[in-house]
């Protein structure tokens, strides 16, 4: 059970990762760059080392030639002299002369050129070269064992820098990234020491052009929450005034019945009391949807949903309302209507539409409920009979609580806001139009339409 609730593993420092992954780069470009190094200069030596046996065995030939003087073992002392051994045979397969590091056995039959072989134990590289003159053969040879060790001693000269190099570079690398990554403390430390309401977009001076995109998301983000703590703010104060006017009404009845003394006063101040208490439902309710819409990440859970039917619905639960004020409410007759989107606030807002054309329309008057396609789209269409709305009041009768001047329909002002933000939750469109032959009001919302199930399943 523990290990359930095992905090994620932090990504690490970013400074050492990247030290890390540039240590590591530098070292293994490094090292590959050392043994390709390395076997050009170990090729090249070998070249050397042999034009070097060569040489030698050209001045043994002249100095054999030259009857005064002894022949000297070996070169003069040097850190990279190597000894090097000759033989000198004759013809007849005795031997001349030799130096002190050659073994007593013919070192190679080869005439001339170079040659390999294995003595007493001992690798030996041998160059051959024969003097006509004198009918002998001089032999000059080395071993791999010396020459090894020249090379040992420049690989050795090779890979030390790299040892002190890298901690070197280490430490430069250290040095740098605490100078580059101060600005970055430095607005960490800003950001950190903000208090919770300031909001304002953060300074982009002095902030690296890496990080730059990072801190305009950042204002964005700090932005949309201004925006939005704004917004609450605006929706709280217009809530507690919204809220206020029918409380208080609610407590005026109340007294009314309290101190009435006669009984049908008493009945008629209780039933005010119902009606505004109704009212004070009716809109804590709006409340609560508006700010369901507000809070609420509902598109990620939208369906295929059949509009007409929910329509039907509707109007059967709203039907009485209708009835009590005497207006007729019809829907047209249709197929399925298939949108996709959350079935309990596609309701909410035919009932919020539904509810305001009742609301307005006169007694004896009816409101009309269409659903047609029309180019790929599904066209919801509530008229009534009523009012209207000016063309130069429309736009503002959508923001929340808001209602015309001298109308005395009973309302909160959020109906028509509510149905605009759910319309934008499915990605719909909502415009107040003139009602049938510029009577009245038709407000007419447009969804994507979507394959029916049935046609899907046809399709499969």
């Amino acid at each position: 059970m523990i290990g359930r609730f095992r905090r994620p593993s932090a990504s690490g420092s970013m400074q050492l990762q990247l030290l890390a992954w540039t240590l590591t780069f530098v070292g293994a470009v490094w090292l590959v760059l050392s043994v390709v190094a390395w076997r050009e200069a170990e090729s090249e030596a070998e070249e050397l080392f042999d034009a070097h046996l060569a040489q030698t065995a050209a001045l043994l030939v002249v100095l054999s030639s030259e009857e005064s003087g002894d022949l000297p073992e070996e070169l003069p002392s040097h850190r990279y002299a190597r000894k090097v051994a000759f033989q000198i045979w004759s013809d007849k397969g005795k031997l001349l002369a030799r130096s002190t590091t050659a073994p007593r056995e013919q070192l190679t039959d080869q005439s001339k050129g170079f040659s390999d072989r294995k003595i007493d134990g001992r690798h030996w590289r041998i160059y051959s070269k024969r003097d006509e003159r004198h009918h002998h053969r001089i032999l000059v040879a080395e071993t791999y064992e010396a020459r090894n060790a020249v090379g040992k001693e420049l690989a050795k000269h090779l890979l030390t820098p790299l040892i002190f190099a890298l901690p070197t570079l280490a430490l430069g690398l250290v040095l740098l990234m605490r100078s580059r990554f101060r600005p970055l403390q430095r607005l960490a430390s800003s950001i950190g020491q903000r208090s919770p309401d300031r909001l304002d977009p953060i300074t982009l001076e002095a902030v690296p052009r890496e990080v730059q995109p990072i801190i305009e998301q950042i204002n964005r983000l700090l932005q949309r929450v201004a925006d939005s703590i704004e917004q609450e703010r605006r929706f709280t104060a217009d809530a507690a005034h919204e809220i206020r006017t029918p409380l208080a009404v609610i407590r005026t009845y109340a007294q009314v019945a309290e101190a009435a003394k006669e009984p049908e006063e008493r009945v008629r101040a209780l039933a005010s009391v119902v009606q505004a208490t109704d009212r004070a439902t009716h809109l804590l309710g709006q409340l609560l949807t508006m700010a369901r819409l507000d809070n609420d990440a509902l598109s990620n859970h939208f369906v295929q949903c059949d509009l007409r039917k929910i329509a039907i619905d509707v109007i059967a639960e709203i039907t009485p309302q209708a009835l009590e004020k005497k207006v007729e409410c019809m829907l047209d007759e249709g197929n399925p209507s298939w949108v996709r989107g959350e079935p309990a606030l596609l309701a909410v807002l035919l009932r919020n539409l539904i509810d305001n054309a009742i609301r307005y329309s006169p007694c004896g008057t009816f409101v009309a409920v269409t659903i047609k396609r029309v180019d790929r789209r599904i066209r919801l269409t509530v008229s009534d009979q009523g009012p209207g709305i000016p063309p130069a009041e429309r736009e503002r009768v959508l923001s929340r609580f808001t209602r015309l001047a001298g109308n005395a329909a009973p309302g909160s002002g959020l109906g028509l806001s509510i149905a605009l933000r759910i319309t934008q939750i499915h990605g719909a469109t909502l415009a107040l139009l003139d009602g049938p032959g510029e009577y009245g009001l038709s407000v007419c919302v447009e969804f994507p339409e979507v394959i029916a199930p049935a046609q899907v399943h046809q399709g499969a």
